[in-house]
């Protein structure tokens, strides 16, 4: 019996692919060179930022997480790294990414 996913979740997936798509443009970094330091194949990054319905496994998400600097506000203490972070909590630091305009949150420069 084959499981198929529901809307709400494709939907949040590629919303995902879509916040790493954009965070990879603007460090410039290529899909060979994200897969090489996450260890996910070239070939389904390169599916997901087309657009394509591309599963997202656990460690490819921490892994976008440390390779784009998007570590969690709540971590207070040394023991609260980023590994704690739930697969949800990574995908929305990955989506929200996508959504703030590059000089938001820099209250240095108003």
């Amino acid at each position: 019996m084959r499981i198929t996913p529901k809307q709400e979740h494709i939907n949040k997936m590629l919303n995902t692919w879509q916040g790493i798509d954009r965070l990879m443009k603007e460090r410039g970094i290529g899909p060979r060179a994200l897969a090489s330091v996450t260890g996910h194949p070239e070939d389904r990054v390169e599916r997901g930022i087309r657009g394509e319905p591309e599963p997202l496994s656990s460690h490819f998400l921490h892994a976008c997480v440390n390779v784009f600097g998007l570590k969690s506000a709540r971590a207070k203490f040394f023991e609260e790294t980023d590994d704690i972070l739930s697969d949800d909590e990574c995908m929305a630091l990955l989506r929200r990414a996508s959504t703030m305009s590059p000089r938001q949150g820099n209250l240095w420069n108003d």
